[in-house]
């Protein structure tokens, strides 16, 4: 079985890319989406986050989103905190659901692959980019912010992409087209 990570900065079109493999048959892991479950069901991590954030880290037994952003809000020590009690957990949930799988080709897509260290699990990884102004267009439009905290966003982001790291990149805009893009890398590693 062959794994693929899909990475890139926020508003790239690293979802886009998922949707694409997916109508190629490619069983594709969001990993976002998964931390986000396994913040309220995994009882390993509730129970580290309650320790490090305090009582009010979950409400009814759900994540408190707004208590957690307010604790790290400018804290990259306490954001990297919650992602070496987080990530772990959804890697290892990866590798279960990979090995659930029945196929020749799985992905996982996840903006932080390289700092959540899923990349030493992988065979091949794919970087989804556009040019700037296309990001910031995108996270205006998606997340509804105004073009500064677009630009912030991104900023974080491209400081811990791993970009240099990745196999290929894969242009997201109006000239190329991320299904020729996917059709030619998956040609690529299955002949």
């Amino acid at each position: 079985m062959t794994s693929i990570g899909i990475t890139g900065i926020i508003g790239s079109g690293k979802s886009m890319l998922s949707q694409v493999f997916r109508t190629m048959d490619i069983p594709v892991y969001d990993a976002d989406r998964n931390a986000k479950i396994l913040m309220n069901s995994n009882l390993i991590i509730r129970k580290r986050l309650t320790e490090c954030f305090g009582p009010d880290t979950y409400i009814d037994g759900t994540i408190n989103k707004e208590h957690l952003r307010k604790e790290i809000f400018g804290d990259e020590n306490k954001r990297q905190l919650i992602n070496s009690i987080v990530h772990p957990i959804v890697k290892n949930d990866f590798i279960d659901w990979r090995e659930k799988k029945q196929c020749k080709i799985v992905a996982i897509e996840s903006a932080i692959l390289f700092e959540a260290k899923i990349d030493d699990i992988l065979d091949k990884i794919i970087f989804v980019t556009s040019q700037e102004e296309t990001l910031v267009r995108r996270i205006m439009l998606r997340d509804k912010v105004d073009e500064a905290t677009a630009l912030k966003k991104i900023n974080i982001q491209r400081n811990i992409s791993g970009i240099e790291k990745c196999d290929i990149i894969f242009v997201n805009d109006e000239k190329h087209s991320l299904i020729e893009q996917a059709d030619t890398f998956i040609n690529s590693i299955t002949n």
